[in-house]
């Protein structure tokens, strides 16, 4: 994170346990993991999250729009204007249209699955009685209709602005248009479910073998026009995927630093038995080569409240936990810190310290749970 500067060339191996992505399609996208990938290699978006440490790193810049967005005085309008030169691999120029029409891709529920549905939920689409949008996307020939969504969803008369009408006031609606499901698509290449196989890219990188269970292979986009695009840096000729690798045995390659793997990198986390080994020591090998920071989870207890619905027994239940043995058990102290709440404290504009284990209940709860105390 912070990186500005760097040497052209080379090859990126990265070794996972996966047997793929999750999803390929942009419209598809909505893990951590998948977005990271290909909004750092392959897909632009309007706007993106800063590439810094901290909280600098919560903040957006543009991407393919010139700017962040304007907003109408209500925030119920916003508008985005796309940068001469973003085109897709073909060379073919990145239009209004384009990104019109891959939102449109998101409302077809039946086929694009496991996306993020804030277009659905934000825009000005009139619903139907079972509450759902009227608009059901671009793929059925007839019952869907089309004209809320032109009417929520417009294009400048040249073609490179676009402006979202939306059903309430939505003030980060510049955020949302972070995700892949704003990116475009060009219609004439939509295979529908068969995009999530392989897409055509807008960024540095595009696509030129993705073997599921084996590997995917990123190579250089030759009509990215680095002059439309100072967000990402492109730096290596290719990037290598490798599927289904054993996680030990990632581990143990990353560890060894030999052959390619000195140009490897693992997608995923370090198991717990390797921890110390990476981050106890102050062996040279490994300071350089290792981060050790906030992913963006909060694993929680989760308490069927049909089966206990008083909040006094729910109460109970987190205080009574040992909660030292639950993070011992995932790796000690590099496993992370205890929670205090949903929200973790890299999400600096969101996060505040709720007093949950210090006051909230009365009195401070230690690491090690309280069931005495639990039981009043």
């Amino acid at each position: 994170a912070g990186v500005t500067e760097g040497t052209k060339g080379g090859t990126i191996n990265a070794l996972t346990l996966s047997e793929q992505w999750q999803h390929v399609d942009p419209q598809r996208m909505y893990t951590g993991v998948d977005i990271a990938f290909f909004t750092g290699y392959t897909t632009r978006t309007l706007t993106q999250y800063k590439y810094a440490p901290g909280a600098e790193g919560t903040t957006i810049v543009p991407d393919m729009a010139t700017d962040l967005g304007t907003a109408s005085a209500d925030a119920k309008t916003w508008s985005f204007t796309i940068s001469d030169g973003v085109s897709f691999q073909d060379g073919t120029p990145v239009t209004c249209e384009d990104i019109k029409y891959g939102v449109s891709r998101t409302f077809a529920t039946d086929i694009i699955t496991d996306g993020p549905t804030y277009a659905i939920s934000y825009l000005d689409i009139p619903k139907l009685e079972d509450g759902t949008s009227e608009y059901k996307g671009p793929f059925l020939a007839e019952g869907s209709i089309v004209a809320g969504f032109d009417k929520a969803v417009t294009c400048s008369e040249d073609n490179k602005t676009i402006t979202f009408k939306l059903n309430r006031p939505v003030g980060d609606f510049n955020y949302a248009v972070t995700l892949p499901a704003f990116s475009p698509v060009p219609k004439a290449a939509d295979t529908g479910e068969k995009y999530d196989d392989n897409y055509v890219a807008t960024g540095p990188y595009k696509i030129q073998e993705y073997t599921k269970g084996q590997k995917m292979v990123l190579v250089r986009n030759e009509n990215w026009d680095p002059a439309s695009d100072d967000y990402h840096l492109a730096y290596p000729d290719q990037i290598v995927v490798s599927f289904a690798i054993d996680a030990a045995a990632i581990d143990q390659r990353l560890i060894a630093d030999a052959g390619e793997d000195k140009t490897a990198v693992m997608v995923g986390q370090l198991q717990p038995e390797n921890l110390a080994t990476i981050f106890g020591t102050d062996d040279p090998r490994f300071k350089d080569r290792s981060v050790d920071g906030y992913d963006p989870y909060v694993r929680y207890t989760v308490i069927n409240t049909q089966k206990v619905p008083n909040l006094k027994q729910r109460i109970a239940i987190a205080v009574a936990i040992n909660r030292a043995e639950v993070i011992a058990a995932r790796g000690g102290d590099f496993a992370g810190d205890i929670a205090d709440g949903v929200i973790k404290p890299n999400l600096a504009a969101d996060y505040a310290p709720s007093g949950m284990w210090t006051d909230m209940f009365g009195q401070a709860v230690p690491d090690t749970g309280d069931p005495e105390f639990a039981k009043k």
